[in-house]
């Protein structure tokens, strides 16, 4: 099978526990295992991306060469949508979120993000290409509205909280959690109860991760999660 990869440094691979640079180690991610089984892979995830960032990319590189059986979305926090393209971007955010600023309420605001970059992904995406996508939640889970469209053939609402065993839901944001303060700051959003309890779990969650094996440097996963996943996903697939 072919496969395109987008998304967020999960979608590039372990990282080591001190790097000056930030960059993934080679030959440790999902995009190397997969090849390993056979498959042919174009990887384009690339570190601190937006979600929307990554599918804008996207969008024109297949543009190009939309031969492609599965796209693969490593999804990432909502946040970075925010700064990135809310506020960094004068072109495209308005027209991506056009309703943004009228939103106010925090949680509100989140799924809001999500549930555009879903519409992004739905009629500009898979309605040009037809490529259905695999969508992995990384540093940020799946928003529930997902499952309103068909893009996303294959879910993982939450990989971190399956490496964890977690029994609960964690944040939408769960990674760059000093953003929040950016963002709540330039919207002015009345209720800080939401982003103090997400401030408060992310915290717990760092305690986590800085425990676990699984995640070397504490923020992404190891080559052997990489590689589990490879198969889960070489797996599934033949079953389609």
């Amino acid at each position: 099978m072919k496969f395109f990869i987008l998304g967020d440094s999960w979608g590039c691979g372990e990282y080591p526990k001190i790097s000056k640079n930030f960059l993934p180690i080679p030959n440790t991610g999902v995009d190397y295992y997969l090849r390993n089984l056979g498959h042919t892979v174009t990887n384009k995830a690339c570190g601190s991306s937006s979600n929307f960032g990554q599918l804008r990319h996207a969008y024109w590189t297949l543009k190009e060469n939309s031969d492609y059986d599965y796209i693969i979305w490593f999804h990432t926090e909502p946040l970075r949508d925010i700064v990135n393209t809310v506020i960094d971007d004068a072109v495209d955010g308005p027209i991506q979120y056009p309703n943004f600023k009228n939103i106010k309420e925090y949680d509100q605001a989140l799924t809001y993000i999500n549930d555009r970059n879903y519409q992004y992904a739905q009629d500009t995406i898979y309605t040009e290409f037809g490529i259905p996508f695999i969508v992995i939640g990384g540093p940020g889970r799946l928003e529930d509205c997902i499952d309103n469209y068909t893009f996303a053939r294959h879910k993982i609402y939450s990989w971190i909280e399956e490496l964890l065993n977690l029994d609960y839901r964690l944040p939408r944001n769960q990674m760059h959690w000093h953003r929040c303060l950016e963002v709540f700051s330039t919207f002015n959003y009345k209720n800080r109860l939401p982003i103090l309890q997400e401030l408060q779990e992310v915290e717990n969650l760092h305690k986590l991760l800085i425990q676990s094996p699984l995640f070397p440097d504490d923020s992404h996963p190891s080559r052997e999660c990489f590689k589990q996943l490879a198969d889960r996903l070489d797996k599934m697939l033949h079953h389609d």
